[in-house]
């Protein structure tokens, strides 16, 4: 059997994770804050990019996704997974879901408030934009539920075809969505890079809380 790693490497490891992504989104917001050219240029591209290859069906496709992943879908969606979570009996995992989703949502919240990018193709009209753009909320909400139910999967079973399962359904899930969002017009290529970088932080920051109340859980028994 694998040995798992000290808990203090493992506090280590997340520590740095989250430093090296609360970094990456820094110089990504700095470039964005300063409206760095070559930055621009990606986003048209991308955009461009990927809209042509969102033609029918894939479109429709992508716009349910889309639809779906709104943050009402994302409350009923954790929801039902906050209820299988509980019906394994994994009460811990249960709070770091919640967590997870619903501290993510408010932080990107204020991201978003903080940065007032506005939507592709309303640069000239700040004011009226009341909903931003950057970070994307619809990202960072599936990255921080299917990233989160990913983790909590892979930290349950001693399989090793599903965990990887388990991890290329969340990658899959939150690349779909963030194709999606670029796709339709709704944010920027940056904006879901961001959206991303914004999720898995704060994922990180919740799954190490989790470890802690194992450990508290089990030295208290």
């Amino acid at each position: 059997m694998r040995t798992p790693p000290h808990p203090r490497l493992r506090l280590s490891l997340a520590s740095a994770l989250v430093a090296g992504l609360v970094g990456a989104f820094a110089a990504l917001a700095l470039a964005v804050a300063a409206g760095n050219a070559a930055l621009a240029g990606c986003d048209a591209r991308m955009g461009e990019l990927l809209g042509r290859r969102a033609d029918a069906p894939v479109g429709a496709v992508l716009s349910w996704m889309s639809a779906l992943h709104a943050p009402r879908g994302i409350v009923v969606l954790t929801a039902l997974a906050a209820a299988a979570l509980w019906f394994w009996r994994e009460r811990t995992g249960v709070v770091v879901l919640l967590a997870s989703v619903s501290g993510g949502a408010w932080i990107n919240h204020a991201l978003k408030h903080g940065f007032q990018r506005p939507r592709p193709g309303l640069e000239q009209a700040v004011a009226a934009v009341t909903d931003f753009s950057f970070p994307s909320g619809h990202v960072a909400n599936a990255t921080l539920l299917y990233g989160t139910l990913a983790a909590l999967i892979a930290l349950r079973t001693a399989s090793r075809p599903v965990r990887l399962a388990a991890g290329a359904a969340a990658v899959l899930m939150v690349v779909c969505i963030a194709w999606s969002r670029v796709a339709l017009g709704a944010h920027h290529f940056s904006d879901v890079v961001a959206g991303v970088l914004v999720g898995m932080a704060w994922m990180t920051v919740c799954l190490a809380l989790r470890d802690v109340l194992s450990r508290s859980d089990r030295s208290g028994r």
